[in-house]
C-alpha cells in the first residue's frame, strides 16, 4: 500500500476544509483524458511531483492541478477511496515526456498549503518555456523563444515571439555540442527551414530553430551530471534561434556536429509541429534525470515521432530496469541511429573557425 496521510494531517484537513471537487468545478467541464491504449506498465520514465484535487469516477481516478491540468491515476482502489476529494500531493512516473497524461502513483499524501513558507530561488534568466499564442494562415505562433542577433559578438540573447511554418521545413539535425577535449556533453535538435519559415513578429528572419532539452536551473543552482540523479531539477524545453546557441557555442570554443535525419516530408512536417506541442507544454513537476529524462533521451524520443512503428528506436533496452544507453548518451547517438538507417553521416560541422560561413553578418548600413 502506499505511504498514507497521518491522522494528525487528517485532523488539520477537516479544521482547515479539505478541498472538494467542487472547488475546481471549471476543471471538470472538458471531456477527462483516458490513460494510452497498451502501455507496458514496467516503462514509466519520467519522475512527476504534482498537487492537485482526486477525484474517484466509474472507470478511472483523476487528479486535477490547480494550473488546470488532468491527469489520470494509476492507482489502487484503496487508495483512491481513502483520498476522493482531498487536496494531495503526488509522486509518480509518467510513460516518457511525450506520454504525460497517466501517472503512475508511488506516493500520495494530504497537502495543506504551509502560509508563510519560504519562496523558492527564481529561475535563471536564461531559461523560459516557449508558449504558443496560437496559429494563424499555417503558421504556428510561438512566443518566449530565445533569440540572438547575427552580428553579436557575445551571447546577448532577448526573448522574441516568432511564426513557424511547418510546411517550409527544409531539413532536420540531431546536433551534438562537443567541448575541449573532443567529448560530447549536450545535444539538440536544429530545425532548418526555407526562406521565410522562420520568423520573428518584428520580421527579422533565422535559419531555423534548435529544441534544447535542459536541467531547469534555479539561481544559485549549477549542472551536475551526479545532481540529476537526485531529483535536483525541473526540466525546460528551450526554443532558441539558430544564432543563438551556435553563436554562443563558437564563442565559447565549443563545436556543433550536424548529422540529418533521414525521413520524408510529410513527417517532417509532422515532427515540427509535435516538437512545438511538447516544446509548450506545461511540465511544472517534471523532474530531470540525466539519463531517462536528459537533453538527448527526449530528442530521439522527438525523432521517433517522424519515424513509422517499424522503425522506431527503443527507449529501454530492458523495461524498467536498464534504459537504452545508446539513446540517452550525447557521443554515442549518432552512430547508433546512423546504423539503424535514422541518421545520415555527419554533414558539417560549426565552431569558431568557419561559424561566419554559417552566420554571415548583416550587409552594412549605406553612408
Amino acid at each position: 500500500m502506499l505511504r498514507k496521510l497521518p491522522f494528525c494531517v487528517f485532523a488539520a484537513l477537516a479544521l482547515a476544509g479539505a478541498v472538494k471537487a467542487e472547488d475546481f468545478s471549471s476543471l471538470y467541464a472538458a471531456p477527462l483524458p483516458r490513460p494510452a491504449a497498451g502501455l507496458p506498465a514496467d516503462k514509466h520514465a519520467v519522475t512527476y511531483q504534482v498537487r492537485g484535487a482526486v477525484t474517484v469516477h466509474p472507470d478511472r481516478t483523476v487528479l486535477n492541478t490547480e494550473d488546470g491540468r488532468v491527469f489520470v491515476l494509476e492507482l489502487s482502489p484503496e487508495d483512491a477511496a481513502a483520498f476522493d476529494g482531498r487536496f494531495v500531493e503526488i509522486w509518480g512516473k509518467a510513460e516518457a515526456s511525450d506520454e504525460t497524461q497517466s501517472l503512475r502513483v508511488y506516493s500520495i499524501t494530504g497537502y495543506v498549503p504551509q502560509e508563510g513558507a519560504p519562496e523558492l530561488p527564481p529561475r535563471k534568466e536564461k531559461f523560459r518555456p516557449a508558449v504558443l499564442d496560437g496559429e494563424a494562415d499555417g503558421a504556428l505562433l510561438v512566443s518566449n523563444l530565445r533569440w540572438v542577433d547575427p552580428s553579436a559578438t557575445a551571447h546577448d540573447f532577448s526573448w522574441t515571439a516568432a511564426a513557424i511554418r511547418p510546411e517550409l521545413i527544409k531539413e532536420i539535425y540531431f546536433v551534438t555540442k562537443v567541448q575541449k577535449p573532443g567529448i560530447a556533453g549536450h545535444s539538440l535538435l536544429f530545425y532548418e527551414f526555407e526562406d521565410g519559415g522562420f520568423t520573428a513578429a518584428d520580421g527579422r528572419r533565422s535559419r531555423g530553430f534548435f529544441l534544447s532539452v535542459e536541467a531547469y536551473a534555479r539561481e544559485g543552482q549549477q549542472y551536475s551530471l551526479l545532481a540529476g540523479f537526485r531529483k535536483t531539477y525541473n526540466i525546460v524545453w528551450l526554443l532558441t534561434n539558430f544564432e543563438d546557441y551556435a553563436l554562443d557555442s563558437a564563442f565559447s570554443g565549443d563545436w556543433m556536429n550536424y548529422y540529418p535525419l533521414l525521413a520524408g516530408r510529410e513527417a517532417k512536417i509532422k515532427m515540427v509541429r509535435d516538437t512545438v506541442e511538447q516544446a509548450v507544454k506545461n511540465r511544472e513537476g517534471e523532474w530531470y534525470h540525466s539519463t531517462r529524462n536528459n537533453c538527448t533521451n527526449n530528442l530521439v524520443t522527438m525523432i521517433n515521432h517522424a519515424l513509422p512503428r517499424g522503425r522506431r528506436v527503443r527507449m529501454w533496452a530492458i523495461p524498467h530496469l536498464l534504459y537504452n544507453f545508446y539513446a540517452t548518451t550525447p557521443p554515442m547517438v549518432p552512430g547508433y541511429l546512423g546504423r539503424k538507417g535514422v541518421l545520415g553521416p555527419k554533414a558539417f560541422t560549426l565552431d569558431a573557425g568557419n561559424f561566419r560561413d554559417y552566420i554571415p553578418l548583416p550587409p552594412a548600413a549605406p553612408l
